[in-house]
């Protein structure tokens, strides 16, 4: 149905200040600041919403104390924005803003909506040059060193949920997302928004307690570096805390960083995704296959002095 990818994630934030400190650290640019909460944005325009904790005209939460409240997905044209909203009514409650967003429940009660698509499918990203044996496409130049990330987009989202199954056929089935892999015995599934997209665009988790979570949101960045830079900057210099990472997806191949936030679940910084086509064929991994490598606490800062410690080639030279 002509879905182009993530536009907007709504969430509530029981601490305005530090939910919008954390937003401008993570590298996203302020829109609008009131009252009646924040907007920032990535680089083509996608937006993160923080409202009041208290602010009335929201979905309800899907879960008791449960932050996030709605991800709305942006759609090619009015004539796709219409047929979406003509099989949602078909058995649930659908309502409709004044420029045309439609809003829902999916079978989990996470709240989803659809609007069209207005801003830039993506930015063209400008990593830096890597160099390989006998290919060299950096010289006489040092590689660039990020001192934080500046988010292009949000690539995914992810969520666990007590009813996967019922939630594939919603978003498989029904909204035509198509599926990219998964994990054996209904453990997880990846599916993207089109055919021709990313690995994947929603990771939905089994939930093994019968509670509903969001999970996180993945931003892409440039390159792997900026994976580095960014969460560095967010961990080292401003403090915040690392769920897990750096590390190597092998399902998706791409390089992540999680951190946590102050609105529950993590945002994730990554790079070098797979992009696939229908040509890809979905694979039932028998194990969860989250990383290839990953640290699990971050990068710890270098001792007091680290840069002034001799070299080791000169170590006990006199």
């Amino acid at each position: 149905m002509a879905i182009v990818g993530l536009d907007t994630a709504v969430f509530t934030a029981p601490d305005m200040k530090k939910a919008k400190a954390f937003l401008a650290d993570w590298g996203l640019k302020k829109v609008r600041d009131g009252k009646k909460g924040a907007v920032f944005a990535t680089r083509i325009g996608s937006e993160i919403v923080l409202r009041p904790d208290d602010y009335p005209a929201l979905p309800p939460a899907a879960q008791e104390g449960m932050h996030f409240r709605e991800m709305i997905w942006g759609v090619s044209s009015r004539k796709h924005l219409a047929a979406i909203r003509k099989e949602l009514e078909r058995d649930r409650e659908v309502t409709v803003d004044a420029d045309g967003t439609i809003h829902c429940l999916d079978p989990n009660n996470i709240g989803v909506g659809f609007r069209l698509w207005q801003r830039e499918k993506r930015v063209k990203a400008t990593p830096e040059r890597f160099n390989h044996a006998g290919h060299y496409r950096r010289i006489d130049a040092r590689a660039k060193l990020y001192e934080r990330a500046q988010p292009l987009r949000m690539g995914h989202i992810g969520f666990i949920v007590p009813n996967l199954e019922a939630a594939e056929k919603f978003y498989h089935k029904r909204l035509g997302f198509p599926i990219s892999d998964k994990y054996a015995g209904g453990a997880a599934t990846f599916m993207r928004n089109a055919e021709r997209e990313d690995h994947h665009n929603l990771f939905l988790i089994w939930s093994r307690d019968g509670n509903t979570r969001f999970h996180h949101i993945a931003f892409e960045v440039n390159d792997i570096h900026e994976v580095f830079g960014g969460g560095l900057y967010v961990t080292r210099k401003q403090g915040w805390q690392t769920e897990v990472g750096p590390g190597r997806h092998p399902v998706s191949s791409a390089y992540f960083w999680y951190v946590k936030t102050p609105v529950g679940g993590a945002f994730e910084y990554f790079s070098d995704s797979d992009f696939v086509t229908g040509n890809w064929k979905p694979v039932s991994f028998r194990e969860n296959r989250f990383s290839e490598w990953h640290l699990v606490d971050g990068i710890p800062a270098p001792e007091e002095g680290y840069r002034d410690r001799p070299s080791l080639s000169n170590a006990g030279k006199a």
